[in-house]
């Protein structure tokens, strides 16, 4: 049995509460958050605390709070000898420094609070200073999914990147295209299967196989229609670097 402490109470603390609820291996010994009112929706028997409690013994204490108060919440407890984890993708392991047994638990995952997640299946990159807390984090991955990597903080920093892009930037197109279908009152659900195939398509191949549009076929007419179309100067700048960039890319089959 590993026994955890859980830092924080937003989107990521969520999940990870739920996924160590259903772990028979996992005992969670406290919750610890800045507000402990937002434990409410957590649903759960575990001791609340704010950050001025003492820390109920446990074998990790696992940092699931924003990447910017990561190093200060860390200052605030002192080393207990336990292993101490934070959650972020673009965080260096050094920054729970002075924890003497430091680590990182990054879930490749967008998490939104109404929204289920099988954590199983979530991918869990790892890293620790220590190669005897490697292997209880290990472990611990373990019992919270079956996919679990060996990242270290340059490598996880790339990949964090990486999900930015595919992830981050990409809801935010969608956002721009359904915003434009409003704008001209078409309704939004027309884009449902064409956002299925797009994402179903890269399943067999890679992205760059799977690239088509006017960008990709130099299709300057309709490049130009579309330019001519937006009003906004920075929806027309953005438009015309996505297209610069297909076009780069793709600059040998000219």
């Amino acid at each position: 049995m590993i026994r955890i402490g859980l830092i924080g109470n937003g989107n990521l603390a969520f999940h990870l509460h739920e996924a160590i609820k259903r772990s028979a291996e996992l005992e969670l010994t406290q919750l610890i958050g800045r507000d402990p009112e937002k434990f409410a929706s957590f649903e759960s028997s575990t001791p609340i605390a704010d950050f001025n409690a003492t820390l109920i013994a446990a074998d990790v204490y696992l940092l699931a709070v924003s990447d910017s108060a990561i190093g200060e919440i860390a200052g605030l407890f002192p080393d207990t000898g336990a292993l101490l984890l934070h959650c972020s993708g673009a965080v260096p392991l050094d920054a729970l420094k002075p924890w003497k047994r430091r680590g990182v638990l990054y879930p490749l995952q967008t998490f939104s609070r109404n929204r289920a997640v099988n954590f199983t299946e979530v991918p869990l990159c790892i890293e620790a200073a220590a190669a005897e807390d490697y292997s209880l984090l290990k472990d611990l991955a373990g019992m919270l999914s079956s996919k679990v990597v060996k990242v270290d903080s340059d490598n996880r920093l790339n990949l964090h990147q990486a999900a930015v892009y595919i992830n981050n930037f990409t809801n935010h197109l969608v956002h721009l295209g359904q915003d434009f279908c409003r704008k001209s009152e078409l309704p939004t659900e027309i884009l449902q299967p064409l956002l299925r195939e797009t994402f179903e398509k890269l399943k067999e191949m890679d992205a760059y196989s799977a690239q088509t549009g006017p960008a990709r076929r130099r299709d300057t007419a309709t490049l130009q229609k579309h330019l001519n179309n937006l009003g906004e100067p920075l929806a027309k700048q953005l438009y015309q670097i996505l297209t610069q960039s297909i076009q780069n890319t793709y600059e040998k089959e000219r």
